[in-house]
């Protein structure tokens, strides 16, 4: 009778638990929901004002342009068969007034001046430190497809044009104000335009937000993007996404409170945050859409935070009911609980060993004509602290390998956490020592149990056997010939995790051909047997001085064999992990070996531009891609040549084009000052050419058209090399 008053009691209290917390959590979520609707109209309020102080903004240089323009049309119109006189107006509209004015052009119907040329237009850009004015008018920038001359020549009304890449003007993203030029007559025959450069319209929109991570983005009236917010504000994939959004009819969209604001959700994956997008469209001209885009986690943020306190406190008065209650079963629940915290962890544990297993490269390596890799971990326990990684990028071999102090899942985190570092710097960084110092600041952060890691990082260029690697710590790698096996050169760094910002260095060896690289953790070298003695590393180099003829995946597992041999079945004190590197570069028969030498000066691009066509042409590789190369091979030329060579100095840029009959290519060789264009990942296009850091639209055009781009500085020279993989039509011969 008493156990079974026991069970009515204990049953009752947690239904009068239950029923409470449903009450409140009722009573919270009203709460709750009438805070967020009252936030959401202030939101809305400061959004509208924000899109409202953005227009005005933007409209007031628009309306500096038109005022511009429209003040020296009857100029033009006065002077149309004096070019001195033309070339001077154009001068001084991009030189005395609106700074975001970059260009002005006028440009005249087909045939209106035939000592011109069929197609005239002059131009005047902005250019370094002076305005250069020029004829740009030709077959290949038809001036006559664009729809602000065909505007002007119908003698429709003036309007700004969408944004777009002027690419033969003011070699910049820009838009267009024009207005109809008429003779004296009263007929069309041309049009005079303004260029701005929509860089402005990003930073303007985008000068102050209510919320840290809120950003706006301006599309034109056809849903098209015109300027957003810079790459450290939002990535190009979230503001390419919330375009798609925009322009997608099936998204669900309502109107704010007060009618003026149209809203749609969004979910970002990359920061994992829900938010909301506010738009409207500009009441002038042009009808430019505006949006504002906001993370909930911001605007409602302190909202949540309130309910979770408020939610706190009344869980701790249901606490102290449900205390009550505990005690009746407290014993069986700590048995049950230990149960499955037992269970728990042993799947947990299982869970983890199969994540860290993926974690690693896949077990058949990298196996192709110019480099074998082979790696191999045996964790001492479930999970470990060794690892090692590697991949390809831009012809080069990206690994390391390193040893996490201590064991278990605390050495297994530490190291999840360095690989995933290794793989984040290293798919934008070639430097070795770069990428070891963004390790070691990650490490150190909130490194309380002053755990530590030895890393060896290398970069192997395939193209040249150039080993760049820095070492923090690590044991020293194994360099296995045909003839012996010795010791990489290796200067050591401290580990990481121990010291901030300590300085690491790195170093250069170049590697022969049919070389294997060796590395171990000291999993191999201290391996212990049944009486306590380490296998040690003369019997390590003695054991691949007998297997160093083997292929990778060969050499690591006779190592494995040794070592299991020699411990003799006793349980591993450490893991075991080893990596083995095997180049072996091949030399193509060539179809084609020419070159060319340029000054550093743009005058011989044209020069260039032949050299490329009769490569092209030479190997039968299809039109459309051979223009594509063409102004990728031109894009890189021109960056050494803007880059390398200091103003008013001179110098030579080589560029050599090879192939085997399926993959073409260039290298382009300089003796400038160093500089690695293959750096820069992401660039502004709305920033004019002239103030692009190095690489910036040239390599991000020359990654685009290329399968690879590779770049080294070799005996004090920049070699950047291209790689195609092509298709080719009918042969043509080079005469």
């Amino acid at each position: 009778m008493k156990a079974f008053l026991d069970r009515i009691g204990k049953w009752t209290g947690l239904v009068v638990v239950i029923l409470a917390a449903i009450l409140l959590e009722a009573i919270l979520a009203l709460q709750y929901k009438y805070s967020r609707d009252l936030m959401e109209k202030e939101i809305e309020k400061l959004t509208l004002t924000d899109l409202i102080a953005s227009a005005l903004r933007i409209d007031k240089e628009l309306t500096c342009a038109e005022v511009l323009l429209n003040g020296q049309l009857w100029r033009a119109e006065d002077y149309l068969s004096d070019s001195k006189f033309l070339e001077q107006l154009l001068y001084n509209l991009v030189d005395d007034h609106n700074d975001n004015v970059i260009g002005a052009a006028i440009a005249f119907k087909p045939e209106y001046s035939p000592e011109k040329g069929s197609l005239y237009e002059i131009y005047a850009r902005q250019w370094e430190d002076t305005i250069r004015i020029e004829q740009i008018g030709s077959p290949k920038h038809d001036y006559t497809k664009s729809d602000f001359y065909q505007s002007a020549i119908l003698g429709d009304t003036t309007k700004w044009s969408s944004p777009y890449l002027d690419a033969e003007g003011a070699h910049s993203v820009v838009t267009t104000y024009s207005l109809p030029i008429f003779d004296k007559g009263g007929d069309p025959v041309g049009f005079l335009a303004v260029d701005l450069d929509t860089k402005w319209i990003g930073e303007v929109v985008n000068y102050r937000h209510t919320n840290p991570s809120s950003f706006t983005v301006v599309l034109s009236e056809s849903g098209q993007f015109i300027a957003g917010p810079s790459d450290s504000i939002a990535s190009p994939q979230l503001v390419e996404k919330i375009v798609t959004m925009f322009n997608d009819s099936t998204v669900e969209r309502g109107l704010s409170n007060n009618g003026r604001i149209t809203v749609f959700p969004f979910y970002d994956e990359e920061a994992d945050q829900k938010g909301h997008v506010y738009y409207a469209r500009k009441k002038s001209v042009p009808y430019w859409h505006m949006l504002v885009v906001s993370y909930d986690h911001e605007t409602f943020g302190k909202l949540v935070s309130m309910r979770k306190r408020i939610m706190w406190f009344a869980l701790l008065g249901l606490a102290v009911l449900g205390f009550i209650i505990h005690l009746f079963a407290v014993n069986i629940r700590r048995l049950h609980a230990t149960r499955m915290n037992q269970e728990r962890i042993h799947n947990e544990l299982r869970i983890a060993k199969e994540i860290q297993r993926q974690m690693l490269p896949p077990e058949s390596g990298i196996k192709r004509g110019d480099i074998d890799v082979s790696g191999l971990v045996e964790p001492a326990r479930e999970v470990g602290g060794d690892l090692f990684d590697f991949f390809l990028r831009d012809e080069k071999l990206f690994f390391c390998i390193g040893d996490v102090s201590g064991k278990g899942v605390p050495a297994a985190l530490v190291m999840s956490v360095v690989h995933s570092s290794f793989r984040s710097a290293s798919t934008h960084e070639n430097n070795p020592s770069r990428i070891m110092q963004t390790i070691n600041d990650t490490s150190c952060q909130g490194n309380e149990s002053c755990m530590f890691v030895t890393l060896f990082i290398g970069v192997l260029d395939l193209l040249t056997g150039r080993l760049h690697y820095c070492n923090a710590g690590h044991d020293v790698p194994m360099l296995i010939t045909n003839d012996a096996v010795s010791m990489l050169p290796t200067e050591s760094n401290v580990p990481i995790g121990i010291f901030d910002y300590y300085l690491y260095t790195s170093q250069e060896y170049i590697i022969q051909p049919m070389t294997t690289l060796f590395f171990y953790t000291d999993g191999l070298t201290e391996a212990k047997n049944i009486h306590r003695k380490q296998q040690g590393l003369p019997r390590v180099t003695k054991a691949l001085e007998q297997y160093r003829h083997s292929i990778p995946s060969v050499l690591l597992e006779e190592m494995k064999n040794e070592t299991f041999r020699f411990v003799e079945g006793a349980e591993p004190s450490d893991d075991l992990t080893m990596l083995a590197i095997r180049y072996t570069p091949q030399l193509d028969d060539l179809v084609l070996n020419e070159s060319i030498t340029l000054g550093n000066d743009v005058k011989h691009v044209p020069d260039l531009n032949t050299f490329v066509k009769s490569v092209t042409d030479y190997i039968g590789i299809v039109p459309s891609e051979a223009r594509q190369i063409k102004l990728a091979v031109e894009e890189a030329v021109v960056n050494a040549i803007n880059y390398a060579y200091p103003t008013g100095s001179e110098g030579k840029i080589t560029v050599e084009a090879r192939s085997n009959g399926q993959r073409l290519q260039f290298v382009i060789t300089d003796s400038g000052i160093a500089f690695d264009p293959t750096e820069v990942t992401q660039t502004d296009i709305t920033v004019p050419a002239e103030d692009r850091p190095i690489g910036g639209l040239g390599i991000l055009l020359v990654r685009k058209v290329m399968d690879s781009v590779n770049y080294e500085r070799v005996n004090g020279q920049n070699v950047l090399t291209l790689i195609k993989n092509y298709q080719t039509s009918e042969q043509t011969t080079i005469s």
